[in-house]
C-alpha cells in the first residue's frame, strides 16, 4: 500500500504543473484539468509521464462555488478506485512540495489514520468582511443564487435571496481550506455521506465558498461521521502569503520571497494532537502559488536548498 496520492486541480500553466508532478516522485498524480481551458493545455499537463499522471474526466468548475466542491468529490473517487494510498492531498496545480517525497512520506506516519486538514470552529475571525464582520457565517445563513452549481456574482457580489436560512441541526461548521490531505477512510467517509444524504448537498450548494468549509464542517460532525468525527485542527501544511489589498486570493510567489518560504518550512513538525489547540503554524510542506512565467528562479532554489 503506498502512503500517498494526490490530487492536482489545474487550469493553466502545464509547465508548472509537470514541475509539481516531478516533484511529487513516486506519488501516483490524478489531474483534473478544468473543461474551460483548451484540450492541448490539458494533454500538456500529462504528457509524458507513462501513466504515473492520470487525467480525469474534465468539468467546467467556477471558484467559490458547489462545481468546485464536486471536481474534488470526482476526484476523490477515482484514486479510491485506482489507488490502495492511505492518504490522498488535494494540491492546485499552482502547489509545489517544500520537502522531499522521502520527507513527506516519513512525516504522514505520524498521521496515520488522520486526515491533515484545518478545521477551525465558525466564526473565523480571518473571514471577516468590511460588509459581515460574523467570521464568515453569512456564507451558511444566506442562501444563495445559484446557475446550475455556480454561484451568480454581480460586479463581484455574490447574490443570494431575501432572508436567513437554518443551518441543518447538528452540522459543526469549520473553517477549512480547499488544500488538504484527506485520510483514506475520511475520503470513503465523506463520499457516502453525499450519497446517502442529499440533503446535506442541497444546503451545500447554497453555500458560498464551500470548497473551504464542506469537507472539514461534515466530517468534523458527529452527527453525520459517527465515531469517525475528525476533531480540530488549528493548521495546515501549505505557505500562502496574503496581502490586505487582494485578502480573498494568496500572492502569487516570486525569488523574493525566498526567505519566508524557508522559514515555512523550518517550522515545527505538525503533531495532529497539538494542532487540536491554537498554537504556531507548524512546517509547511506545500507552498503555493507558482506560476512558471513569474517565479523566476525560486523554484530552483527551493530543490537546491529545501528539498535535497
Amino acid at each position: 500500500m503506498t502512503s500517498l496520492a494526490a490530487v492536482v486541480l489545474a487550469h493553466r500553466d502545464p509547465r508548472q504543473v509537470h514541475r509539481l508532478i516531478g516533484a511529487l516522485e513516486d506519488v501516483p498524480v490524478f489531474v483534473h484539468c478544468d473543461a474551460k481551458a483548451s484540450r492541448v493545455v490539458a494533454e500538456d499537463m500529462v504528457r509524458g509521464w507513462r501513466g504515473r499522471a492520470v487525467p480525469l474526466p474534465r468539468r467546467s468548475a467556477t471558484l467559490a462555488s458547489w462545481s468546485l466542491v464536486q471536481v474534488e468529490l470526482d476526484a476523490l473517487r477515482a484514486v479510491l478506485r485506482q489507488s490502495a494510498a492511505e492518504h490522498i492531498a488535494v494540491l492546485s496545480g499552482a502547489c509545489y512540495p517544500l520537502v522531499s517525497g522521502a520527507e513527506l512520506h516519513r512525516q504522514l506516519t505520524a498521521w496515520a489514520g488522520r486526515s491533515y486538514l484545518m478545521s477551525v470552529p465558525i466564526p473565523f475571525t480571518p473571514w471577516n468582511t468590511p460588509r459581515h464582520q460574523d467570521g464568515g457565517t453569512w456564507r451558511f445563513t444566506r442562501r444563495f443564487v445559484l446557475r446550475g452549481d455556480d454561484v451568480v456574482f454581480v460586479a463581484g457580489v455574490p447574490l443570494r435571496w431575501p432572508g436567513r436560512r437554518q443551518v441543518p441541526e447538528g452540522l459543526r461548521l469549520r473553517a477549512s481550506s480547499q488544500w488538504k490531505i484527506y485520510a483514506r477512510h475520511h475520503a470513503e467517509l465523506l463520499l457516502r455521506i453525499v450519497d446517502t444524504r442529499p440533503d446535506v448537498v442541497a444546503f451545500w450548494r447554497r453555500t458560498l465558498v464551500p470548497d473551504e468549509s464542506f469537507a472539514a464542517s461534515v466530517l468534523s460532525s458527529p452527527t453525520l461521521a459517527g465515531v469517525d468525527a475528525a476533531p480540530l485542527c488549528h493548521g495546515h501544511a501549505w505557505y500562502q502569503q496574503w496581502t490586505d489589498d487582494r485578502p480573498d486570493h494568496p500572492d502569487w510567489l516570486r525569488v523574493d520571497d525566498f526567505d519566508r518560504i524557508a522559514a515555512a518550512r523550518r517550522g515545527p513538525v505538525a503533531d495532529p494532537v497539538v494542532l487540536q489547540q491554537p498554537g504556531p503554524m507548524p512546517q509547511a510542506l506545500f507552498a503555493r502559488k507558482f506560476s512558471s512565467e513569474t517565479e523566476g528562479g525560486l523554484i530552483d532554489r527551493i530543490d537546491a536548498e529545501l528539498r535535497a
